[in-house]
């Protein structure tokens, strides 16, 4: 089997495989993205991680697609390797983009990756054909010999496939008389099936095959998860009942509740939406204190969004000079964290104040941090990728 992998990417990917600092983990993969020479995977990835989130990033599968779709870019105008083609399949097998999915073109992908030696497309690729023999799909896919997409040698890396890493199996354990078997811990039992169930949540979500009812079995799923101990699956929960969505009523107490559970799991930005709830006079639990103080806890957490929201704060008491000072430190301290319009905040105040070199520059740093001034919209993935 032939691929390539730039070294960030892998070292990033490792890192997060093995519980280390996401932060650093993270700014590999994005470097990756930025410079490396196989941003195609890079894109991937980053698709991979705002779909399912990691630890101090809440799942956002809309945004996820565009990071696929530009991977899928990528990808069409480069020589690929086994690993491109297999993780090509899984964009049309599983619908991870905007493209609907199609598993005509994800057979062919696999088989390309299949005969390239990659074991991962091979099974997936059987999958699909079991499927088509039971008759238990609803769009099966014309199966042809043939594929008109190019393939392209590839020299190989001295390195693992990142992408490919798979669960290590847990070696069978030699029982003597001297030393029993080692107990499971429970606890780490309950925490990865509470992420297991809270990837299948995400999948029935955002998968373009989903119907309603899939949906709502999705939202059960992360229900569930939230109980076992998922942070992220909380947060989701407790987002989906904030309203704004076609799948359950909007309902502020059921939404505290997950946030609530967020929160005891140490999510950040937990704290910074159910702060917002409590200051929300319409709220049913509406107490400005309890919602200062959580908002100024997700802030001390470094969580960019309620740094920026202090900032807002200071600046809207102009009567006092030093507000605005602070409300600069504010959003310089949200843009260092990756957040764009931090330092787009930070340009305005300048512009007030005549500097207008220093807001120049202000208002660069906030586009290559994400933030487009014409559309006034903030890329998740650089604030994301920062925390």
């Amino acid at each position: 089997m032939s691929y390539t992998i730039d070294s960030n990417l892998k070292a990033g990917i490792e890192m997060l495989a093995e519980g280390k600092s996401n932060k650093k983990a993270l700014q590999l993969i994005n470097k990756s993205a930025q410079s490396g020479k196989t941003k195609g995977k890079s894109y991937f990835e980053i698709g991979r991680i705002l779909r399912e989130g990691v630890n101090g990033i809440e799942p956002n599968p809309e945004e996820a697609r565009r990071y696929y779709d530009k991977a899928m870019e990528i990808f069409l105008h480069s020589p690929c390797d086994s690993m491109d083609h297999r993780e090509m399949g899984d964009y049309y097998h599983y619908g991870l983009g905007f493209a609907e999915v199609d598993l005509n073109r994800a057979l062919e992908y696999y088989d390309m990756a299949a005969n390239e030696g990659d074991e991962l497309a091979k099974q997936n690729a059987e999958d699909i054909r079991n499927m088509l023999r039971k008759g238990n799909t609803s769009k099966a896919p014309v199966l042809s010999p043939e594929t008109t997409v190019k393939e392209t040698p590839v020299t190989p890396e001295e390195v693992r496939p990142a992408a490919q890493v798979k669960p290590v199996a847990v070696a069978p354990k030699v029982v003597t008389e001297e030393k029993p078997a080692e107990k499971e811990d429970p606890l780490l039992t309950s925490i990865i099936d509470s992420e297991q169930l809270t990837i299948k949540a995400l999948r029935l979500l955002d998968s373009i095959s989903s119907n309603r009812q899939d949906k709502l079995d999705g939202v059960e799923l992360a229900k569930a998860a939230a109980e076992k101990g998922s942070a992220r699956a909380a947060f989701l929960v407790g987002f989906l009942y904030e309203g704004d969505n076609s799948l359950v009523e909007k309902d502020l107490n059921t939404s505290k509740v997950y946030y609530d559970m967020a929160v005891e799991l140490g999510s950040a930005s937990a704290m910074f939406r159910l702060g917002i709830l409590y200051t929300d006079s319409d709220s049913p639990f509406f107490d400005l204190n309890k919602g200062h103080e959580l908002i100024l806890k997700s802030a001390h957490a470094g969580y960019s969004w309620a740094l920026a929201h202090l900032g807002d704060c200071f600046r809207q008491k102009v009567s006092d000079p030093r507000n605005l000072d602070l409300a600069y430190r504010y959003y310089a301290m949200a843009g260092e964290r990756g957040l764009g319009l931090g330092y787009h905040n930070m340009a305005e105040i300048d512009t007030s104040r005549q500097q207008l070199e220093l807001a120049k520059e202000h208002e660069k740093l906030a586009m290559q941090n994400g933030y487009d001034p014409s559309l006034g919209y903030q890329d998740p993935l650089f604030y994301s990728l920062h925390i």
